[in-house]
């Protein structure tokens, strides 16, 4: 049995690198259930609170993302991920934290089966803005920060798998943490990955009036559940 086992093993080599070497495209769609907390502060230095001031609800957003992966060790492969995050509240206050990712990362070489690193960049363009009018603050929040980006994944021969995501910076008194945890299912469908996860992602933001017309500091966080599809080419 043990030298059948490692016939197998030996035979399936070559096809496993093969199926590395293929240009992969991936695609998918979430639905994030984010509450959001913290406070928004006016030039006065009047601060307000998400919750008690504001009267800011969860809200369930969209997120979106396509990536394309190839072999080329030395180009990155790349992710655009749109995410919409707009939330309101009383009196027609309105927080808006959509943004939309252009992620470059390459992946780290690893002899472990099951086990996938990524590292990369990412640039995040805010586009929302921040509308108190009992402040009143009405800014734009549009401002590009650049972000170290990490992925880790965890397969398992049963197609259950595990994803964690970070994004992060802090600079100037302004910082961006995102990160992402998932369990995963991958349907066993032939010549596509269809793969069903559920998972929970946070995002703390703390911005500085000085470099973006508004003073922030704000948590949003909830469970996502979402599908991905993956076809290799």
């Amino acid at each position: 049995m043990k030298k059948l086992l490692a016939v197998a093993i030996v035979a399936a080599t070559p096809m496993m690198a093969q199926a590395d070497l293929l240009f992969t495209v991936k695609a998918g769609a979430s639905m994030w259930n984010a509450e959001a907390t913290g406070s928004v502060e006016d030039s006065s230095s009047s601060s307000f609170d998400l919750d008690d001031d504001l009267g800011i609800d969860s809200e369930t957003n969209n997120v979106l993302f396509v990536a394309f992966e190839h072999p080329i060790p030395v180009l990155p492969n790349i992710k655009i991920m749109k995410t919409d995050l707009d939330f309101s509240g009383s009196n027609s206050s309105e927080i808006d934290l959509s943004h939309t990712d252009l992620t470059m990362y390459w992946g780290v070489p690893l002899p472990i089966p099951y086990v996938d690193i990524n590292f990369g960049l990412t640039a995040r363009q805010f586009d929302g803005s921040v509308d108190v009018p009992t402040g009143p603050i009405d800014e734009n929040l549009n401002v590009i920060m650049p972000m170290g980006y990490l992925n880790v994944d965890i397969g398992t021969p049963f197609g259950i798998y595990a994803r964690a995501d970070l994004n992060a910076i802090s600079y100037d008194g302004n910082g961006v943490t995102d990160t992402a945890i998932a369990l995963g299912y991958t349907l066993p469908i032939p010549l596509v990955d269809v793969n069903l996860e559920a998972g929970h992602r946070s995002i703390n933001l703390t911005t500085d009036e000085d470099t973006v017309d508004v003073e922030t500091d704000i948590d949003v966080s909830g469970m996502f559940f979402g599908l991905n599809v993956s076809i290799g080419l």
